[in-house]
């Protein structure tokens, strides 16, 4: 098993946080550093959006004093900055740090994936007191309510990014009011929550807990569950080339993804495991597809989207040849790819075509 090295940072700019996890993914996908976990806080209030999301202002904007981050991974509109604890584990694939019986482990689906690897949040958790359980899907719960949320991403080189934000000292009904403040016309979904359907760690340990502290029930959770861990500070390196990526992709807006060429002739939206998915289709004069652009709340490698919409254009917007398209992409099993959120394939099929 790869060694694996533990980073705390308890001061993690925002942006900082998108250039290092850039960094990490290309430095460990060319074994040129070990696997990471990193545990962090960001400074603001801050809200997390996932990489499908249609949002103007992306990837960093800042209103009404609350600043809104795009994430490399899809998922779920998530907390993130003053009051929450964030996790990023980076490893060169998505299994690399999984064995069992001292054996790689066998091909897991997208959705074991998650699995295996929210297993050592539930465990720090469950040290400090709080019982929580991983229910399938994105999120981790408490006596069913939410108490953190995970993700993850695989880049074209095969590492994986694994992504949670775990409710420290804010939850997800602050978010909901965050929301209201920064997207009042709700382009960002997101389903209204309360004391009964989210909690956070100090609520249910009915006292403060320190960053050191609960970082630490995070990290020996994961030695628990992956091996050990070797503790590190990032390096001069590190720290130039977060800031250096971290600014370069704000300012190249390089992941607010507007449909190539015509405006959208058709836009469709169903609601999903996560919340909504929305697919808008420019078509040609002759009716076949000049571009496709999926938004919204759904997991999936990137790599497999950029393949997707490539796969569509140039064929007629039926049935059939979105159906030949998806199955291309995630149909395989021998790839990699995933999507997650839509349920059956077919439901991605039909939303894309426009079929009820």
């Amino acid at each position: 098993m790869p060694e694996l090295d533990l980073i705390l940072a308890p001061a993690l700019a925002p942006d900082d946080l998108i250039g290092l996890e850039l960094h990490f993914l290309d430095a460990i996908a060319a074994r040129q550093t070990a696997p990471v976990l990193l545990i962090y806080a960001s400074p603001g209030r801050c809200i997390s959006i996932g990489r499908y999301h249609l949002f103007g202002a992306a990837p960093a904007h800042s209103e009404n004093g609350i600043s809104v981050i795009r994430r490399l991974t899809g998922g779920r509109v998530a907390g993130a900055g003053q009051g929450w604890l964030g996790l990023a584990l980076i490893a060169p694939t998505r299994t690399a740090l999984l064995m069992e019986d001292a054996a790689p482990v066998k091909k897991l689906k997208p959705e074991q994936i998650m699995n295996r690897y929210a297993r050592g949040i539930l465990t720090g958790l469950r040290a400090l007191g709080i019982d929580c359980f991983y229910p399938g899907r994105d999120a981790i719960t408490f006596k069913q309510r939410e108490i953190a949320m995970c993700t993850f991403e695989t880049d074209a080189a095969g590492a994986m990014l694994f992504e949670a934000a775990i409710a420290h000292n804010r939850g997800m009904e602050e978010l909901v009011h965050d929301l209201e403040r920064i997207d009042p016309d709700g382009a960002l979904s997101c389903r209204m929550y309360d004391a009964a359907s989210a909690t956070k760690v100090v609520r249910e340990l009915a006292r403060d807990v320190s960053f050191d502290e609960l970082a630490g029930a995070i990290a020996s959770g994961y030695r628990s569950s992956l091996g050990q861990t070797r503790r590190r500070e990032l390096t001069a390196i590190e720290s130039a080339q977060a800031q250096h990526r971290g600014d370069a992709l704000a300012n190249s807006n390089s992941m607010h993804r507007p449909v190539a060429g015509a405006s959208p002739t058709l836009r469709n939206r169903i609601a999903s495991q996560l919340g909504a998915i929305e697919a808008a289709v420019a078509l040609k004069a002759d009716r076949t597809i000049e571009a496709v652009r999926l938004s919204g709340d759904f997991i999936a490698n990137s790599p497999a989207i950029a393949q997707l919409e490539s796969e569509l254009r140039g064929h007629p917007l039926d049935l059939a040849s979105v159906s030949h398209a998806v199955a291309k992409t995630f149909g395989d099993n021998e790839t990699d790819n995933f999507f997650l959120g839509a349920g059956e394939l077919s439901n991605l099929v039909r939303l894309i075509a426009g079929v009820n």
